[in-house]
């Protein structure tokens, strides 16, 4: 889940578990599977984080990033073993 990645760990978003209107506004900035993830900054309290999402800076809320699936950059270009 992308709440669970750290700070500058580049992720690949593979799938969106999340119901139709919820998901409208995250097609809209961008966060589709397949886009580039890096989280870089949480705020003072912890929640949002603020993520580079294909080059533009995305908050979300902790409830919306543990809906999306990630998995490793390294991995999903063959860098990474995932064993």
């Amino acid at each position: 889940m992308l709440a669970d990645v750290p700070l500058e760990e580049e992720v690949v978003l593979v799938r969106i578990d999340m119901a139709g209107d919820d998901l409208e506004p995250l097609l809209e900035r961008g966060i589709v599977p397949g886009c580039k993830l890096c989280p870089v900054r949480h705020a003072p309290a912890g929640n949002p984080t603020v993520y580079l999402v294909d080059g533009a800076l995305v908050a979300l809320r902790k409830e919306t990033a543990s809906c999306l699936c990630v998995r490793s950059a390294l991995e999903a270009a063959g860098v990474l073993d995932p064993n």
